[in-house]
């Protein structure tokens, strides 16, 4: 198994971007490949989506501004998804620790 590539740092990443934008936008997609292929077999699919998801808006986006926002956005409404199940399953959880004590009770 090849060894991953190194992110180069933000200063030679942002001369890069500068000075050969295809260049940088190789490098950016090799990346996000690498990290899909590193994924855990059950997660690359829905990983997949995700990044097709990104990369949509990320093309129609007027500006790398507008860009960065929309995947704010997304990102908060991930956290937030995730929040909700958190949520979720704590409350599952307490209520069978009350059904597990008062049958003990009984």
């Amino acid at each position: 198994m090849p060894l991953p590539t190194a992110i180069p740092d933000f200063d030679m990443l942002v001369t890069l971007h500068q000075h050969d934008p295809q260049a940088f936008e190789a490098l950016r997609c090799h990346l996000l490949q690498e990290a899909l292929d590193a994924a855990p077999a059950a997660r690359r699919a829905s990983l997949e989506l995700l990044l097709g998801r990104i990369e949509a808006a990320r093309a129609a986006s007027a500006s790398p501004q507008q860009a960065a926002s929309i995947a704010f956005a997304m990102m908060a409404e991930s956290l937030q998804e995730l929040r909700d199940s958190w949520q979720q399953a704590f409350h599952a959880l307490s209520e069978l620790q009350t059904h597990l004590l008062l049958e003990k009770v009984r």
